[in-house]
């Protein structure tokens, strides 16, 4: 069974390690980074969230290596700032698949719109949970190879 690699991004206090606890069987906290491991239909995953600390910014290069998706977890209170703008460029120039979590709709489920016309976009709780799996599984679906190839094929 491939192991596939997933890199989690967003603001300080947006909900990255509140999402991760929803969906990871183990997960391990650190001041630098979160690391959890878990299985969704048959896929083991291992998830990676590097701390948004200034000083630890260099652990989202470390940690991208190899990366086959990645999730950024936007605050909707806080909506896209330059900071998640900048994380969203990182990993379109990667070019690997990823969704956005706007996170915290109990708060304020205003919509989000970005400039980035294929971010797919999943309203999200991660306090309870609310659409974590589903945007995971999203995730999942978009980083098959079959998937992979017919945005290739589009995009020559």
């Amino acid at each position: 069974m491939e192991t596939k690699k997933i890199l989690v991004l967003g603001d300080s206090d947006s909900g990255k390690r509140t999402a991760l606890k929803h969906v990871c069987n183990t997960l391990i906290e650190t001041e630098a980074a979160s690391y959890g491991k878990t299985t969704i239909n048959t896929k083991k995953l291992q998830i990676f969230s590097p701390s948004s600390a200034e000083r630890f910014k260099f652990m989202k290069e470390i940690l991208s290596k190899n990366m086959d998706g990645a999730i950024i977890v936007i605050d909707n209170t806080q909506g896209i700032t330059p900071n998640c703008e900048e994380m969203i460029d990182f990993v379109e120039e990667r070019g690997v698949p990823y969704i956005i979590f706007a996170n915290k709709q109990d708060l304020s489920d205003i919509p989000i719109y970005t400039q980035y016309p294929d971010a797919i976009i999943i309203p999200t709780q991660a306090i309870s949970g609310k659409g974590i799996s589903e945007g995971l599984n999203i995730l999942l679906e978009l980083m098959e190879p079959e998937y992979i190839s017919k945005i290739t094929a589009v995009s020559c």
